[in-house]
């Protein structure tokens, strides 16, 4: 799928600030927000109506945080092309309490074509509420307004309490991705689970019946 327009955009707009001019984060903030209004972007109403701007600040969120995995165009990739896959959840007073990114992909002719949980946050004050139950809840619903027949996401084998989490929601163990994530601060290479949870249009659960042997990245379709 080529990028639309807008992302193109703004794409453009950041890559020229930062690499160019050297300036710092703030003034591509401003150049999102002169943008925003222009974005096609419809995102469900959750707590509070999320906005447009909205994402805008979740990307200022992240970006300032230092805690974030992937850059600005990384994000701004999933806003262009899969807007209603991208869910942030404000309190009334505005306040940032989490998010949900995800995207649609596979083969509908295999029997692949699923959601995919690219990220999942919650702020510290706003955990032990079941936000992160009802960010997955709505993304679960989406892929299966899209006809998905499973939902999927990757989790460090080490997180137990994510793996937990993701097994009281209904997903269980697909396979297992031999060094998934790579190291850091000279830590090794980490696997990862391959865990899924089977929607309503795949009847027999196929989807879902675990791979008897781990697989490498590289496997990964």
């Amino acid at each position: 799928m080529l990028p639309s327009p807008y992302f193109v955009l703004i794409n453009t707009i950041f890559l020229v600030f930062t690499r160019l001019f050297k300036l710092n984060l703030g003034i591509f903030i401003l150049a999102i927000c002169f943008f925003h209004e222009a974005l096609p972007l419809t995102i469900p109403a959750f707590l509070t109506n999320c906005s447009s701007q909205s994402r805008t600040w979740l990307l200022i969120f992240q970006c300032s945080s230092g805690n974030t995995n992937y850059g600005i165009p990384f994000y701004l990739q999933y806003l262009a092309h899969w807007p209603e896959y991208f869910i942030v959840a404000e309190a009334p007073g505005g306040e940032l309490m989490g998010y949900i990114m995800g995207k649609a992909e596979g083969s509908v002719a295999r029997e692949e074509w699923h959601g995919h949980v690219t990220a999942l946050s919650v702020a510290p004050e706003f955990r032990r509420l079941g936000l992160a139950a009802k960010l997955m809840e709505l993304l679960e619903e989406i892929s299966e307004r899209k006809g998905g027949f499973f939902v999927d996401l990757f989790v460090r084998v080490s997180n137990q309490v994510a793996v937990n989490m993701y097994k009281q929601l209904g997903y269980s163990v697909y396979r297992t991705v031999i060094e998934y994530y790579s190291a850091s601060n000279g830590e090794p290479d980490e696997d990862a689970y391959d865990m899924r949870k089977a929607l309503s249009r795949d009847t027999e659960k196929k989807s879902i019946i675990p791979l008897p042997h781990p697989v490498r990245p590289e496997d990964i379709e």
